[in-house]
């Protein structure tokens, strides 16, 4: 269980751009700052723009060229393999050109025009017919006209520009569908690309893709790709590229590149340097986006993945559950209410390492489901670990309490209570003739919200009340009280209200992918969603300390404790037949795989391989155990078959429609 912490507002300093010393004729790396010479960076291997006008043989910007009824002027400089030019140019009617140079003592038809026209020849109607050549004393000049459209990189800054004025999923299927459907064409041919540079790809309203220059293309039957320096593209190149995670170029590095562009497509970040280095994982898209689709953040992280091994193996697999993701995507927007089959396993276990020096469970859970309206309530509680005042066991069993008794309210009669009183707060009269019934829930998102942050408030000062009734005067710092994490689920027929304080989990496993739903309440994912690098994030000391957590107290007057009003996470999921989830503390995921990426493949692996929910959470258990079982192990899996009618319902507490 991670430590507290009360401060979330500090700075510190993220260094100065590495090699600080003046070097003639150096450029700084855009990736990790170094100042190198020459085209690649010496630190970290991506490419540096060439200096194309310092070439005596190049004309330089502003240069005019001309043939027949055409006159270009040179306007930007580009990336070019080295002994080479390569321009944007605009003609007299303002369109735009690409101009590509090579020296003319090379020969028309030498070994680098030949490897040009056969990359050409691979790439066929992907690539751009040449316009007319140019010769100068000093160089052939090839011109090609651009089509009047965008390119990859221009969408993706279109879409970081409004980071919350277009639907999340509109960017994947405008920029990421397309380019996946050429990768999977190319893959399926025996073609890779060796990775990808937005820039450079061109993709039209009706989705045509155009590469704008020529990728280095080849055959994967005929040559095989050492991991040797190469140009790379800041945030797009894979680990390999850069030789930093060995192996050798495929179709795993493409796929990279194209999963990288579905990440800042659901993200709207810019480009991350992160990517490109094999120990670092991008974060959780849903740091940046918290409604991203769960499905397409699953795929999106498992095509970036640092290990190539743990990638899709090529472009067919990745659009299979591109495709695959969009459409889950679209059944749970347009799905109705209605009631699922669902099968339920729990457990709740001291973790076989921790129980030698803490003999005392300190995680907690509840779970309580009513088939015939269809409504459960499921909760994980984590206490932490290390407290002045009070312990984890302590706290955790407070929301445990409170959330039992606000389901005894769900149950209670509605002659019971006051009519105006709040859910949470109202008196109950249980065993005075009146029959109890079924849960009844409020209509609407919001009051749902208010219910559940009104149960881990009431936790909260139920804290503060057992502190006080052994000190009335309280004599220390607020952040030494006792705390607990809060994650579960208030579900109704298919829909699913998840909320989190904390940094316990819930996973939705579907179709061989998983994803996590909430973010963590840590100064790491703090300082991620506040802009800060992830490298940079990462080594702040203390990162996985709790900046929310149920247990948040100020101290009013008589040194009395004054509780925090609690600011827990929500999220609303339509849940699908075939879908599970995964409700637990940290102590699964921190010991089952030797990284989050692998304990993440296991729990998937070992939910979808159970033979139901109780033998899922029970494999659980044990997988975190054999992993070391450092931790208490708390978890609750839910197993959603199909719906229990065979048309969709009505929901009694909440109007048709909504999205997850």
């Amino acid at each position: 269980m991670a430590e507290r912490r009360d401060d979330s507002s500090f700075d510190f300093d993220e260094g100065e751009i590495a090699g600080a010393q003046t070097l003639p004729g150096a450029m700084p790396c855009p990736a990790c700052k170094a100042l190198s010479i020459g085209t690649f960076c010496t630190g970290c291997g991506f490419e540096l723009l060439p200096d194309v006008e310092s070439r005596a043989e190049w004309p330089g910007l502003g240069a005019r060229l001309e043939e027949g009824a055409y006159a270009l002027t040179l306007k930007a400089a580009l990336s070019a393999p080295t002994g080479e030019g390569r321009w944007i140019a605009h003609d007299q009617d303002g369109a735009r050109w690409e101009v590509n140079g090579v020296p003319r003592s090379e020969p028309v038809e030498g070994p680098r025009a030949q490897a040009r026209a056969a990359r050409r020849a691979l790439l066929g109607d992907y690539t751009l017919p040449h316009g007319f050549v140019v010769t100068t004393p000093t160089a052939r000049l090839y011109a090609t006209q651009l089509p009047n459209v965008s390119s990859v990189a221009d969408g993706l800054a279109s879409l970081l520009a409004d980071r919350s004025g277009v639907d999340l999923v509109f960017g994947v299927e405008r920029w990421v569908l397309p380019l996946a459907r050429v990768l999977a064409d190319l893959h399926r041919r025996g073609i890779a690309l060796g990775g990808l540079d937005p820039a450079e790809v061109l993709v039209d309203e009706a989705g045509k893709v155009h590469f704008r220059g020529v990728p280095d293309a080849w055959r994967i039957a005929d040559e095989r790709r050492p991991a040797t320096r190469r140009r790379a593209v800041r945030g797009y190149s894979a680990p390999e590229l850069l030789g930093h995670a060995g192996g050798e170029i495929d179709t795993r590095t493409d796929v990279f590149a194209v999963g990288a562009v579905l990440y800042y497509a659901l993200t709207r970040v810019a480009p991350l340097a992160e990517a490109g280095l094999s120990g670092e994982r991008l974060p959780p898209p849903q740091v940046y986006q918290p409604n991203v689709p769960p499905e397409l953040a699953a795929v999106a992280r498992r095509a970036c993945s640092p290990l190539a091994a743990r990638r899709y193996p090529d472009g067919s697999a990745f659009l299979a559950a591109l495709t695959s993701a969009l459409d889950d995507h679209t059944r749970r927007r347009n799905a109705r209410w209605q009631r699922l089959q669902i099968d339920i396993g729990h457990e709740l276990h001291i973790g076989v390492l921790k129980g030698q020096y803490s003999p005392v469970n300190q995680d907690d859970l509840f779970l309580a489901f009513d088939p015939p309206s269809a409504i459960g309530l499921f909760l994980i509680s984590d206490g932490v670990s290390i407290s002045e005042y009070g312990t984890g066991d302590m706290a955790s069993a407070c929301v445990r309490a409170e959330t039992t008794e606000f389901w005894r309210r769900l149950c209670t009669p509605a002659q019971s209570r006051e009519d105006d009183a709040p859910l949470t707060s109202a008196p109950t009269q249980p065993g005075i003739g009146q029959e109890p019934r079924g849960p009844t829930l409020p209509v609407g998102l919001e009051a749902r919200e208010r219910i559940l942050t009104e149960v881990l408030d009431a936790a909260n000062h139920r804290i503060a009340e057992l502190i006080h009734d052994e000190l009335p005067r309280f004599p220390g710092p607020p952040e030494g009280i006792m705390a607990a994490t809060a994650v579960g689920a208030l579900l109704d027929g298919n829909r699913a209200l998840l909320f989190s304080i904390g940094d316990s989990r819930i996973y939705l496993i579907r179709n061989g992918h998983i994803s996590g739903l909430m973010i963590d309440d840590d100064l790491t994912t703090q300082l991620l969603r506040l802009g800060r690098a992830p490298s940079v994030a990462r080594a702040v000391p203390a990162g996985g300390a709790l900046i929310r957590c149920v247990g948040e107290f100020e101290k009013g007057e008589n040194d009395r404790l004054v509780p925090v009003p609690l600011q827990p996470g929500f999220r609303e999921l339509v849940v699908l037949p075939g879908d599970r989830l995964v409700i637990c503390s940290d102590g699964v995921p921190d010991y089952a795989g030797v990284d989050e990426e692998d304990a993440e493949e296991n729990i998937r692996r070992v939910v979808e391989q159970a033979s139901g929910a109780p033998w899922a959470a029970f494999e659980l258990m044990v997988l975190a155990n054999r992993g070391g079982g450092g931790d208490n192990i708390s978890c609750i899996v839910l197993s959603f078959g199909p719906g229990v009618a065979a048309v969709a319902e009505t929901d009694p507490n909440q109007p048709a429609g909504g999205a997850s």
